[in-house]
C-alpha cells in the first residue's frame, strides 16, 4: 500500500492546481491592439452591472479557459473546462499534457470545496478552505470564484470603490476573435492619469467574455481566453461532487 504524508500530499495537489508556465508560447496575434483601444471612452458602469445581471441568469454554463502569463513574452500557463450551475456549484477540470491532467477542484452542493488528482494521482483527494492558496491561480485569481457573475462582481466592487469603467461605442473588429466584440476596460485613477487594471473582449451576442487581460502598472501581466461557452445545459448536481 502507498504512503504518502501530509507534506507532500499538500505539496503535490498544490502543484496540481497552480500552474506553471510551460514552453508553449501564445497563438493570440496581439498586433493592431493599441490602434483600437483608443476608441475605448465611452462609460461603462451600466454596461458592467448589465453583464453581471445578464451572467447571473444563466440556470448553469460550460466553457473552455486557457491562461497566459506576460513575462517576459506571452506563455501558456494552463488551461481547463469549468462548469458552473447556480447559485453557487463549481466544477474545474483541468488539461494539461503532464501529471496534472484530469485534476479536478469542484465546490459540492454541501458548499464543501473539493480537489482530486487525475488518473494518474486518483489517490489524491482533499478538502480545501474556500480561501486556499491551492485554489489561486498564477493571475491572483480564485479559480472557485473565477464564474462570470464572481468576476463582474468584482469590477462593480472596483467601480464603487473609485474605479471607472470605459467601453467601446460599438462593437469593434480584431482579427484574433473572427468576429465584432465589445472592449471593456476598467481604469484606477493614479497621480492625476487612469491606469488600466482590466482589459475585457465581449462578445455581444452571449454579453460573456471571450478573453480578459489582467494589468499591472500599466503592463498586461496575464491573458485568460474563454471558448466553447455553452449554456443551459441542464448540469445535475452530482457532477459537482467528489
Amino acid at each position: 500500500m502507498l504512503h504518502i504524508s501530509r507534506a507532500s500530499f499538500t505539496a503535490t495537489l498544490l502543484l496540481l492546481i497552480n500552474f506553471n508556465a510551460g514552453n508553449c508560447t501564445t497563438p493570440l496575434d496581439l498586433s493592431g491592439d493599441e490602434q483600437v483601444f483608443e476608441k475605448i471612452t465611452i462609460d461603462g458602469t451600466k454596461l458592467v452591472e448589465q453583464l453581471y445581471q445578464n451572467a447571473s441568469e444563466f440556470r448553469d454554463y460550460k466553457f473552455d479557459s486557457t491562461l497566459y502569463i506576460c513575462k517576459p513574452v506571452p506563455k501558456e500557463s494552463g488551461g481547463g473546462t469549468y462548469y458552473f450551475k447556480r447559485p453557487n456549484l463549481v466544477r474545474l477540470q483541468i488539461k494539461s499534457n503532464g501529471i496534472k491532467n484530469g485534476t479536478v477542484v469542484v465546490r459540492q452542493p454541501d458548499g464543501k470545496i473539493r480537489i482530486a488528482g487525475g488518473p494518474k494521482l486518483h489517490f489524491l483527494k482533499m478538502n480545501l478552505d474556500p480561501d486556499s492558496r491551492m485554489l489561486q491561480a498564477p493571475n491572483g485569481y480564485n479559480v472557485i470564484k473565477s464564474d462570470f457573475a464572481s468576476l463582474f462582481a468584482r469590477m462593480k466592487t472596483a467601480i464603487a470603490a473609485g474605479n471607472k469603467a470605459l467601453v467601446t461605442s460599438g462593437p469593434i473588429t480584431l482579427a484574433r476573435f473572427g468576429q465584432a466584440v465589445t472592449v471593456l476596460q476598467l481604469v484606477k485613477p493614479n497621480n492625476g492619469d487612469n491606469e488600466i487594471t482590466d482589459r475585457i473582449f465581449i462578445d455581444p451576442q452571449s454579453a460573456t467574455p471571450l478573453e480578459w487581460d489582467n494589468f499591472r502598472d500599466g503592463n498586461r501581466q496575464s491573458i485568460t481566453v474563454f471558448e466553447n461557452f455553452t449554456p443551459n445545459l441542464g448540469l445535475q448536481d452530482d457532477q459537482f461532487t467528489l
